[in-house]
């Protein structure tokens, strides 16, 4: 038996912008966000309180894990351009279906897309989504 689920991003990239602003299609469960990107200190200035049950939370950790693979990449001060997303998906959260590992993964991968990044290994992808997902209190086993 196959289960057929998805997590979709749309992404508008904002290169002026010290904003990411993103909002689900179910927004009256899941209320649009701001997150400000910092100038300076790369990953490690992107802070996620793991006390707080946030969606967006989620975001912030494939966006953090993106940030620390680019920083590696590219220059330890990397930071993100500025984007406007819009989340959607079926994977039903609290289902036992890794809604939020499919999150934070399709959160890094577009984080990176929408940075230039054109080539992302999937082995990489998935070993740094497990380490992010981490940062919000879940203990992924990947």
């Amino acid at each position: 038996m196959a289960v057929t689920v998805d997590v979709l991003l749309a992404i508008k990239i904002r290169k002026d912008d010290t904003k990411i602003r993103i909002a689900n299609v179910s927004g009256d469960k899941f209320p649009a966000r701001e997150i400000e990107i910092a100038q300076q200190g790369g990953a490690e200035a992107i802070e996620i309180d793991a006390k707080v049950h946030e969606w967006s939370n989620y975001f912030k950790a494939g966006l953090k894990g993106a940030s620390e693979l680019l920083g590696k990449k590219r220059s330890s001060e990397f930071t993100s351009v500025g984007m406007d997303v819009l989340v959607d998906g079926s994977v039903p959260a609290g289902g036992g279906l890794s809604s939020s590992a499919a999150f934070v993964c399709a959160s890094a991968l577009a984080v990176m897309r929408a940075n230039g990044e054109e080539s992302v290994d999937k082995t990489e992808l998935t070993e740094l989504a497990i380490v992010s997902e981490r940062a919000v209190g879940v203990n992924s086993g990947g």
